[in-house]
């Protein structure tokens, strides 16, 4: 009977701790976007309407591009090409180096 208990009384505990937490994380006020995997190749410019970074949270570092369509697309920080198209996106906006 303890042991039913003990692990009724855990799973409560869990259970208050992740809503806790997702609270906590809605009120910061900030997307938290994580990126997994990278998108290989180039995106073209016009494709493309605005950059930001992914949240310091995240385990890997990534570029979050939104395309015209409204899809986020994940790229690599480092990679050439991302850098390139983050000068064009600065150009267009008026913006000088947000990343």
């Amino acid at each position: 009977m303890s042991a039913c208990r003990l692990i009724l009384l855990s799973a409560v505990v869990v259970l208050l701790s992740a809503v806790t937490f997702t609270e906590g994380m809605r009120f910061t006020g900030t997307k938290n976007v994580c990126c997994y995997s990278f998108h290989p190749r180039p995106l073209k410019a016009i494709m493309v309407t605005s950059y930001s970074q992914t949240s310091p949270q995240c385990t890997k570092q990534a570029v979050l591009f939104r395309t015209r369509k409204g899809k986020d697309v994940c790229a690599k920080p480092t990679d050439a090409w991302v850098k390139e198209l983050i000068k064009v996106l600065d150009i267009k906006s008026g913006n000088q180096g947000s990343i």
